[in-house]
């Protein structure tokens, strides 16, 4: 059950743009924010393993579908991409000041808990580059969602974000290779 929830939250993430863009003409957007937050409170209870943070999500979440409710606007479902940026910069900020970056714990993975000098620094200037691109592809996610057409927004956020992602991943996964396995041979 777990695993297709968690199957079904990922689908959703990744198709939300075009679900927002299709939905919109079929429903109104407070439904469709009450599915999505409905979907996600489901998956996320499950995941959690204290009862406290169970009741936390349990409350954000219904706010969260209370707003969509109230709002009922198209614009705010258009928005959820800027908050992700926002919270996903947030994130790997915060573990700039609260080491281990998000990179360094996925290194120290590769690495077997042993990371080479050189391999840490690289680590918090991956960090900050990713910060870098959530808070430039999160501020044309905003302006997207606020001053253009709903196909303006469905094809930046469903999928030049997406080649964007993977092309800096593509890159700085081959740089990676480059430095590290070809000149440091690490």
């Amino acid at each position: 059950m777990m695993r297709w929830l968690g199957l079904l939250a990922a689908l959703l993430l990744l198709l939300y743009p075009f679900l927002v863009y299709f939905g919109a003409q079929k429903l109104e957007p407070r439904w469709l924010g009450v599915i999505f937050a409905g979907v996600y409170l489901l998956r996320l209870v499950f995941v959690v393993r204290h009862w406290w943070q169970r009741l936390l999500l349990l409350a954000v979440m219904s706010l969260g579908a209370f707003v969509f409710w109230w709002v009922n606007s198209e614009t705010l479902l258009k928005l959820v991409p800027v908050f992700i940026n926002a919270g996903l910069a947030s994130y790997f900020g915060y573990t700039l000041w609260c080491p281990p970056s998000v990179p360094t714990r996925m290194a120290t993975l590769e690495y077997h808990g042993d990371l080479p000098a050189v391999v840490r620094g690289y680590t918090v200037a991956v960090t900050r580059l990713w910060c870098g691109f959530f808070i430039v592809n999160g501020s044309i996610a905003l302006v997207t969602a606020l001053f253009f057409s709903r196909d303006v927004w469905a094809l930046y956020n469903g999928l030049i974000a997406y080649i964007a992602i993977g092309l800096l991943f593509a890159l700085e996964y081959g740089y990676r290779i480059l430095i590290f396995h070809k000149k440091h041979a690490l």
